[in-house]
């Protein structure tokens, strides 16, 4: 039979053994994260790239609807001032409505 000495001596050993153990498991994870916050960066930057580029091709699009729309109304004043007044008596009427 284990002496009590014996026996604390291997519950040391057995503590020593989980603390080593768990250290590195501590030192595994933090590895993890870090590759992990790198990883979020980067493509929380490419995010970002993507959707300025984006904003700049709607914006783009956004400019030549205006000159489109405006070179229709250079050529068509009568049409659109006609386009106009319709589309304001359908909302006055949606909104009376209510």
């Amino acid at each position: 039979m284990a002496s009590v000495r014996e026996v604390k001596q291997k519950l040391d050993e057995a503590g020593a053994d989980a603390v080593d153990a768990a250290k590195e498991d501590v030192e595994h994870l933090r590895g993890e994260l870090h590759r992990l916050r790198e990883k979020l960066r980067a493509n929380g930057a490419r995010l970002e790239d993507e959707l300025r580029d984006a904003g700049d091709r709607l914006a783009g699009g956004a400019k030549q609807f205006g000159a489109a729309a405006a070179e229709q109304i250079r050529e068509h004043p009568l049409a659109a001032f006609g386009v106009a007044f319709a589309a304001g008596i359908v909302i006055s009427r949606l909104l009376r409505s209510r």
